[in-house]
């Protein structure tokens, strides 16, 4: 196990700890497990198909869960999100199809064609924890859960039921786009130097950006006021 450091698009520094191979090998199971019985069951549904068929069905399902799950759902297979891990970039930038695409080819060389043993070999000795297809898509999977926060205790607003939001558009925001802006705005309150200072005008830039809001005078006040009306607007 290991630290993942690295700047996300915000200029924000995030710290991660990497999956071990252990991890790893279990969110396999477990997702070999789901594809087995989701295969199995449509086996049984579609039995009276010709095997051609149902092979033309099944196939694409078996071959390109991997990829396509993790696409969709934000680096996380299920086995992924039951153990709380995410494929992300090394540069922070958001992992693309190309970058999903890259680590499931080599996942035949990594684990089926030598039963995982290169995959544990190259996680267990590279620094970040990557594997081959890790190593050239620049990706690596990071524990998510010990860095989430229940946002209904973000600065104890969870008792909201009379509170009007002042931007009706905060909840077109992700969840990992408050919690970040919630840590930088936590880390601002702390320690007002100019490098938390900037961090979090960048943030209140990106977010008034996105939302098509005037970009305000106090970043502290309206990042605060964001992460309010997402809960208010989300809850």
């Amino acid at each position: 196990m290991s630290v993942l450091e690295f700047e996300n698009t915000q200029g924000i520094m995030l710290r991660y700890t990497t999956a071990t191979v252990l991890h790893r090998a279990v969110a396999f199971f477990i997702d070999a497990a789901v594809l087995g019985i989701s295969l199995l069951l449509m086996n049984l549904a579609f039995g009276k198909l010709p095997e051609f068929a149902r092979g033309f069905i099944m196939a694409p399902i078996f071959f390109f869960y991997s990829p396509v799950m993790e696409l969709l759902n934000d680096g996380r297979s299920l086995g992924k999100m039951a153990l709380g891990l995410k494929v992300v970039r090394i540069d922070g930038r958001t992992p693309t199809g190309y970058d999903y695409l890259m680590r499931w080819m080599f996942r035949w060389i990594d684990i089926y064609m030598s039963m995982g043993t290169i995959a544990a070999l190259l996680v267990s000795a590279t620094p970040r924890s990557q594997r081959m297809g890790d190593l050239l898509a620049d990706t690596t999977v990071i524990h998510t859960r010990n860095l989430r926060v229940p946002l209904q205790r973000i600065l104890g607003l969870n008792q909201l039921e009379s509170y009007s939001p002042v931007y009706p558009r905060a909840n077109e925001l992700t969840e990992s786009q408050v919690l970040l802006a919630k840590e930088t705005l936590q880390r601002f309150l702390q320690l007002k130097n100019p490098a938390h200072i900037q961090a979090l005008d960048k943030v209140a830039e990106r977010i008034s950006e996105q939302l098509e809001i005037e970009n305000p005078q106090s970043s502290h006040k309206f990042v605060q006021t964001v992460i309010k009306d997402y809960i208010s607007l989300t809850r």
